[in-house]
This record gives structure tokens, sequence and C-alpha cells, in this order.
């Protein structure tokens, strides 16, 4: 005997409940209407087919097939289900992964071994008759579903909500502070996927529109993290040009991690969150005019501070003098230009404000230990 007021399934408990719940509904209409060495094919509400041969009405003694499905569930079919159980769209991905591990069975097969049995253990020659219990088209629901579908709704929203919003901060904080390795660490283990969080029918535009919104989140971020609004509004803007021009969903799908880890390499290298506000002040300037004749004398200007102080100032707090910062963030330029660009060492040379060749090479091998050209030559042999 089939005890169904004890059906448990294993997965999601609020998924399940939803699952236990129709399928009540479907086999109370059918106790109250099958006989012995009857068979009877339930259609769920979720297009799903429950075939049960009656042994003994008597003796509430029944055996089922299912749930299987004669056809695969598309995503056509996903979305009508849903609107008709007034269900959340957040179910859509749930139902997605419930109906890959629904097996696709011809009913016909099904109907000839449940015939077997029946021959077999009722000893009943006669072909056992078959009924239909549609129920994929429900009538509009009374109000005890309405209410048990909205709290349903509600607790498991609130469940996936809470630790979304508890994961996206610890992502943040990681971000903020430039650590890539933690941000992706908090990445890997989020329980939310994109998947899940379903803002329109199209999952391509339902991606790129998350990912949009992950870009402004982790730009807000940076900034917070002490990164000037120029670097900022080019990456940021990269990303976003990015993300709109890609026209196949699967090549999304590393973007995120891509968007994490620039967006902490940008804060590590450029935030200046942890230095004093005239400090900072001159930072920026020098970083911004980083391809200018920069002296002491004009950065000082711009801070309206004596040439000394503000030397003392940055040599407290930088534990380097201010033309020893200005030439290594001009070779540091110097090496993203040699690795992204064709451009020549003496167009470099300019763009980092040392026009003249010979000083730019003895610079660049003081600190670096080779010449500019022999560094392009490396880049090209790897």
């Amino acid at each position: 005997m089939q005890e169904w007021d004890s059906i448990v399934f294993e997965e999601d408990s609020d998924f399940s409940s939803m699952i236990n719940h129709h399928l009540l509904k479907c086999i109370k209409p059918y106790l109250k209407q099958c006989e012995t060495s009857t068979i009877t094919n339930i259609i769920t509400p979720f297009h799903t087919h429950h075939y049960v041969l009656c042994i003994s009405k008597e003796d509430d003694e029944h055996l089922v097939v299912g749930p299987f499905v004669e056809n695969p569930i598309t995503d056509d079919l996903i979305y009508p289900i849903i609107n008709n159980l007034y269900l959340n769209l957040y179910y859509a991905s749930k139902l997605k992964l419930y109906y890959q591990s629904v097996p696709t069975i011809d009913s016909s097969t099904v109907y000839e071994i449940l015939f077997t049995i029946n021959e077999y253990v009722t000893k009943n020659q006669n072909p056992p008759s078959l009924n239909t219990i549609d129920l994929s088209i429900l009538p509009k629901q009374d109000s005890s579903y309405d209410l048990f579908v909205k709290d349903l709704n509600r607790t498991s929203m609130y469940k996936k909500l809470e630790e979304r919003y508890a994961g996206e901060d610890r992502l943040l904080s990681y971000i903020e502070k430039g650590d890539v390795v933690l941000a992706q660490k908090e990445f890997a283990k989020s329980s939310i996927s994109h998947s899940e969080i379903i803002r329109t029918k199209d999952s391509l535009r339902n991606t790129k529109n998350l990912l949009l919104i992950a870009n402004t989140l982790f730009r807000r971020t940076a900034y917070i993290g002490g990164v000037h609004p120029i670097y900022l509004d080019e990456l940021s803007g990269k990303w976003a040009i990015k993300i709109e021009q890609t026209v196949a969903l699967k090549d999304l799908d590393n973007l995120h991690l891509q968007m994490i880890n620039s967006y902490c390499l940008l804060t590590k290298e450029h935030s200046l969150s942890k230095y004093s506000p005239i400090v900072k002040q001159a930072l920026m300037f020098i970083n911004l005019n980083i391809s200018s004749n920069l002296t002491v004398k004009k950065v000082a200007q711009e801070v309206s501070l004596s040439p000394d102080y503000l030397t003392r100032l940055f040599k407290k707090e930088l534990g380097v003098n201010i033309i020893t910062y200005i030439n290594r963030k001009r070779i540091h330029t110097s090496l993203e230009l040699l690795k992204n660009t064709n451009l020549s060492i003496e167009e470099i040379g300019d763009l980092i404000g040392l026009s003249n060749t010979s000083y730019f090479y003895t610079m660049f091998k003081r600190e670096i230990g080779v010449s500019p050209k022999q560094y392009r030559n490396s880049l090209k042999s790897k």
C-alpha cells in the first residue's frame, strides 16, 4: 500500500512542499474513483505522468509508476506552468533541474508493464481499463491555496535573499580591499547562480542585466576603496561594452569572475584610501599627469604646501621621496604599455613623460633589470 500522506522528497524542502502539495491534490480524486484492476494516468500540474494500477481497492493497494514525461519539458512550457500555479519566477531554475531528473518514457510501455503485473497479481485475464485524470490545466485556485503559495514563495525567497546579500557584502568588502584571493573564494562558494536570479524570460538578457548590475556595484565599491573615478570610468565602460556586445550566453559564463579580478587588481593598484587627504591629493595629481614634466614644486603647488613639507609627508606615508615615486610610476606605466600596445619604445617614453629615450632606457633597466626592448622580446617568447 502506498502511503500518500508520507511522501518525502529529499531535495530543497520548500520545493518539495510544493511538489507534495500538488501530488496529494492529484491523488485524492483518484482514490475516490479508482476500481480494482484499473490503470489510471494522472497528469499533474507539472505535466508529469503517474500511472497507477489499483490492485485492490478494498485493501487500498496500488502500484505507481512515475513521475515521468512523454516529451522533454522545454522553457516554453516551464513559464506557463509557473504562471498557472501562481509561483515566483525564482522557481524556474528549480523546475528546470527537476525536469532533468524526470525520465522520458513512452506511456504505452508503462501500460504494458502494468497490464502484465495486473494479470499476474489479480489473476484477472481481462485487460484493465485505462482512465486519465488530467490536472495539467488547473481551475482557479481556492483562497487556502493562494495563502499556501504566498507563504511558500515568501519563506523560500527570504532564505535565499539573506544568503545572497550576506555573500554580496563579503564579496564587495574583499573588492574594496583589493583582495583577489578571498574575492574569488567567496564567489566560488556563492549559493546563488545567475539562473536563480530571474528578471526576464530571456536568459541572455537576464544574465547581461545581472552582469551590468555587478559592474555598477564593483565600480562603486572600488571608489569607496579609494580608486580615482577616472580609472573606474575607464574600466567600467570597457566591461559595459563587452557585456552588451556578447551574443552567446556561454560567452558570459566567466565574465563575473573576470570582472571581480579586474576590480580587485584596480583597487590594489590605485587605492589611495590609506593616505592622508593631502598626500592622496598629491598622488592623484601625479597619477593623472604622469606624462607631463612633473617636479616636486609643481606637485606642492597643486596641494598648496611648501615642497619641503610635502616631501616630509610623502616620505612618512609612502617610504620614498616624490621623485622616486614618480619615476617608479612611470616605469610601471611603461610595463603595461609594452605588454598591451604596439607603440614604439620612443612613443611609450613620450607618453610617460620621459622623452629622452636614453634616460628612459637607463631608468627602466635600473628598476626592472633589463632594457625595454629586452622586456618586450621576453613577452613574445612566452
